[in-house]
């Protein structure tokens, strides 16, 4: 069986540098978002999270795709 490295990884566990950063800016804006609306829901926060980790991935994904190997997170 094949060991794998760190990218690897990252690309079958989802969560890698760009997914994170990108979550947490998502989360930041609907924080903001959640505020000017007075929503203690936190329901803007939340999907600003699920949005950006998903961009993250496809980021990922992408990098993964056309630079095996020579991305470093």
């Amino acid at each position: 069986m094949k060991e794998l490295n760190l990218i690897e990884v990252e690309q079958v566990s989802g969560a890698g540098a760009i997914m994170d950063a990108a979550g947490a800016l998502g989360a930041g804006i609907g924080a903001v978002i959640d505020a000017m609306n007075h929503d203690l829901t936190q329901s803007s926060q939340n999907a600003g999270q699920i949005l950006g980790e998903n961009i993250g991935k496809i980021v990922e994904s992408h990098l993964g795709l056309h630079f095996p190997g020579s991305v470093r997170f």
